[in-house]
């Protein structure tokens, strides 16, 4: 395209609107006033960031003067850092415990009451313990040494019959549970070792024994993370120990599965060990320890149980239980699915009451072993754990709103009520066990849930 021969002599102004132009300026009439709307608008920008400015300013004034109230009211890091370190020296300096003399009698206690029949410590290595604890002074000792001393203190004395007028000799189970919380921060965050984990199951044992379940469940969900991190639940993590260290390993783990899946099933919350990723066979008792923990014997000698092995074997239930027929994804399942689970975890717990002899029922069991508190307080335990088991399998209880929707129709004659297939049986344990639960709380009011 060839450019214009002609030139264009019209300005800028005129050749846009189009209007006559000499070429050196526009017609008088068409001429433009000065203006200054740029100038303007700059101005405007300005005028709006001074605005903006202030206001941030004023917003900074306010900022400033809330944090000056905050830091006022609260003391600076460094003063709080001491008062953390003040507190922890506290804590070790009034890390006490009562006479030698005292203790080795309730550790005695301890090791033929509790121990004996849920083996949460080696017997050598907690004398060697309270030995090296008790060599050191106040200042000196280990918090989780001290922690776990006075969580066997607390476990022999709640072995001890209520009513004896020992509290001032001895103290009483919730001072030394106590003193045990109060260095809860060096158990769970110091060094993981199997002692930390035993102090977290031993304390599990004595809350659970509460009518509030959340301290025993926050303690023994810490328990089973140190478990985990140890690698308790799994025999690979413990095949370069000894034959002694791997048993108590294997103890350690089976008595906090024991308490978790219990607290489980009482609170209505997944428990926190997964039964699929346990790698473990249960424990058995064998000639190789001479302790034989675990294992209750009548007075006649004719007939034992392995008291720890069946606890560990109704806690596999318990978890069933929550599993496959009140956890959320059991509700999920139809309605059949769930029959076939229900009638193959009752056939479960029928075929682990046959293996419970008749001298350890909940009726002959304070005669066979020759009325002996402790065991009784055992089997009170173990025979309420099986009914509660048996009253969730059949939902025979207050907290399913059929059952209480038909008990109520019972006691306005509507009809004729519909019991669970295993109603007879469930009764007569049931009075089996108050006999039992009659005979022994009134010695140990821990039991009265």
């Amino acid at each position: 395209m060839q450019a214009s021969k002609h030139p264009r002599k019209a300005c800028d102004l005129c050749y846009t609107r189009k209007i006559k132009c000499d070429g050196q300026q526009p017609l008088r009439k068409w001429k433009p006033k000065a203006q200054h709307d740029g100038e303007s608008r700059k101005d405007d920008e300005i005028r709006g960031l001074q605005t903006q400015m202030k206001e941030l300013q004023d917003q900074l004034d306010q900022y400033r003067q809330t944090e000056n109230i905050i830091i006022t009211s609260k003391p600076p890091p460094q003063a709080e850092f001491q008062d953390d370190h003040a507190q922890v020296g506290k804590v070790r300096n009034s890390m006490k415990l009562p006479p030698l003399e005292q203790t080795m009698h309730m550790i005695g206690i301890f090791l033929n009451t509790v121990n004996a029949v849920l083996p949460l410590f080696h017997t050598d290595n907690l004398l060697c313990l309270v030995g090296e604890t008790y060599a050191l002074q106040s200042r000196q000792r280990d918090p989780v040494a001290w922690a776990a001393i006075n969580v066997v203190l607390a476990m022999t004395r709640q072995q001890i019959p209520e009513g004896n007028g020992m509290d001032s000799q001895y103290g009483t189970t919730k001072d030394y549970l106590n003193k045990a919380q109060s260095v809860l921060w060096a158990i769970t965050l110091g060094e993981t070792r199997l002692l930390n984990v035993q102090t977290l199951v031993g304390m599990a044992m004595l809350l659970q024994t509460g009518h509030d379940t959340t301290p025993a469940l926050v303690i023994i969900s810490a328990a089973m993370r140190l478990v985990h991190k140890m690698g308790l639940h799994n025999r690979l993590f413990s095949e370069h120990l000894g034959l002694v260290e791997r048993k108590q390993h294997a103890r350690v783990f089976w008595l906090a599965y024991i308490v978790d899946k219990d607290l489980s099933i009482r609170a209505q919350q997944p428990s926190v060990q997964v039964d699929d990723d346990i790698d473990l066979e249960f424990p058995m008792s064998t000639d190789l320890f001479e302790d034989r923990a675990g294992i209750i014997t009548t007075v006649d000698g004719n007939s034992s149980i392995d008291y720890f092995l069946s606890r560990v074997q109704l806690a596999h239930i318990q978890g069933d239980i929550y599993d496959h027929l009140y956890s959320t994804r059991a509700w999920k399942r139809s309605p059949e699915e769930r029959r076939l689970k229900r009638e193959a975890i009752l056939l479960a717990l029928n075929n682990w009451k046959a293996s419970i002899t008749s001298d350890f029922g909940a009726a002959n069991v304070i005669m066979t072993t020759n009325d002996n508190p402790s065991a009784g307080a055992f089997f009170c335990v173990l025979h309420t754990t099986s009914l509660l088991c048996l009253m969730l399998i059949t939902r025979a209880h207050g907290w399913d709103e059929q059952w209480v929707g038909v008990l109520r129709d019972l006691g306005r004659r509507h009809g004729d009520i519909q019991l669970p297939n295993d109603w007879k049986v469930m009764v007569g344990q049931a009075r089996d066990f108050m006999v039992l639960f009659e005979h022994v709380c009134v010695r140990h009011h821990w039991l009265k849930w």
